[in-house]
């Protein structure tokens, strides 16, 4: 069901100009945008500004001269396809968990069913204190999605989370948004899985589509050593991986999780769920080799360094004024390996990340690693791929058929993935009788 109409939650965060971003791009996407703005919002950006943007009104009182005698929270609650906030502060994430509504966006909040999507930004010390956390996922409890914020150097001069997250993500989530109302249960994973994986995160009630099967996820870069404290290494931040385990959880799966060096929010974790950290391609492969024959699904998302340096000196290099040689030999493509091992009935899903041919360079990986699937996606495209929280996508088949995923957050590319490998799984084999 396409999202045609938005009211836009501002409230009084530094970030509240990129709310205005938010609001273009979403117009430039057709979607027609009212919003509501709490007093401290209406500080850092005036309603001025979103009213030429949207050519409406911005409910900015709650006890304004309402139009036509009707209540604007009431109106356009009737109205709205998708309530966003964005930027959210702890004090609007706190008067949402809780009900309180004494200001234009958490009255419209009440008054609201349909799906809801949060964008946090504040303090780091902010974002982590246990009451804003419980708010949170309280709140996510509820069926709320929340685009998680980014790290970086805050406003207050501090860096960490608490970043705004990026306005085309935000854009993203919204025009992703599932079609359940906020009022309706709606059961997530567990809270611990949710919370620690940074990505724009679609909520969708769990299912039972791979129970009894077990999935392996590469994720993240590995870190190739040049000497003992230099490395080669790639910007991958692992946020796909954690997507795809997440949705792998959501569907029952038991998931093995094999991480290069990410940070510690793209490692969900909670029930069925079990992390491998590892640090270079080889021992990456060695992890996955060893879990194979356990494995019904692999997926390969990981984005593996191709190179190593053959010998690695044991000392750090130090300058002499001259240049450097050092010779570098390729690494083992971990996919192609399990390509050529993997027994009857296991499915393997390898990435493509690619700079130009995409289709020829995707579809030369699926035969030559043997694969079954293969997702390909244009990483010199800066709005995508890499530490972003979006992805766009073509997933190719063996049998030649394609499905193109449009510029959306990854947890929904994830779903797609999961999606394409239910057509190639054979029925579940009952487990062996018990012996005496």
């Amino acid at each position: 069901m396409p999202v045609n109409k938005v009211v836009l939650g501002v409230t009084g965060s530094i970030a509240a100009y990129k709310a205005a971003e938010v609001c273009s791009l979403l117009r430039k996407a057709g979607v027609e945008v009212r919003v509501a703005m709490t007093a401290c919002g209406a500080r850092f950006v005036t309603p001025l500004t979103f009213e030429t943007l949207t050519q409406h009104p911005v409910y900015a009182d709650v006890f304004g001269q309402p139009k036509s005698y009707e209540m604007d929270h009431i109106a356009w609650a009737k109205w709205a396809d998708v309530f966003a906030v964005a930027p959210a502060t702890a004090n609007i994430l706190a008067k949402m968990a809780h009900g309180l509504a004494d200001d234009p966006v958490s009255t419209f909040y009440l008054s609201f069913d349909g799906p809801t999507i949060v964008a946090p930004a504040m303090n780091t010390r902010m974002l982590e204190h246990p009451a804003t956390e419980a708010n949170l996922n309280l709140l996510r409890s509820r069926g709320v999605a929340v685009v998680a914020p980014a790290e970086g150097l805050l406003a207050c001069g501090d860096v960490g989370r608490g970043k705004l997250a990026d306005p085309a993500a935000i854009v993203a989530a919204v025009l992703g948004a599932q079609s359940q109302g906020a009022g309706q249960p709606v059961a997530s994973p567990p809270a611990a899985s949710v919370a620690s994986a940074a990505t724009v995160t679609t909520l969708r009630p769990p299912d039972k589509s791979l129970a009894g099967r077990t999935v392996l996820i590469t994720s993240g870069p590995t870190h190739e050593y040049l000497d003992p404290v230099r490395f080669l290494t790639n910007p991958s931040s692992g946020r796909m991986g954690a997507a795809l385990t997440m949705e792998a959880q959501r569907r029952g799966a038991k998931v093995h999780l094999v991480s290069g060096p990410v940070s510690p929010q793209m490692l969900p974790t909670g029930e069925g769920v079990t992390v491998h950290r590892v640090t270079t391609a080889e021992q990456m492969l060695r992890a996955v080799r060893d879990l194979a024959p356990t494995v019904d699904v692999f997926v390969f998302a990981a984005a593996v360094s191709d190179f190593r340096v053959a010998t690695p000196p044991t000392h750090k290099i130090k300058r002499t004024g001259n240049s450097l040689t050092l010779p570098l030999i390729e690494n083992p493509d971990i996919a192609q390996a399990i390509g050529c091992i993997k027994e009857r009935g296991q499915i393997t899903v390898g990435f493509a990340a690619e700079t130009e041919d995409l289709e020829r360079n995707a579809l030369a990986k699926l035969e030559r690693k043997r694969l079954d699937l293969i997702v390909a996606n244009n990483v010199s495209n800066p709005r995508i791929g890499f530490d972003r929280d979006v992805n766009e996508v073509t997933i190719y088949r063996r049998d030649g058929s394609r499905r193109h995923i449009s510029e959306r957050p990854k947890s929904d590319v994830a779903f797609e993935v999961f999606e394409a490998v239910l057509g190639l799984l054979g029925p579940l084999q009952p487990a062996s009788p018990a012996t005496a």
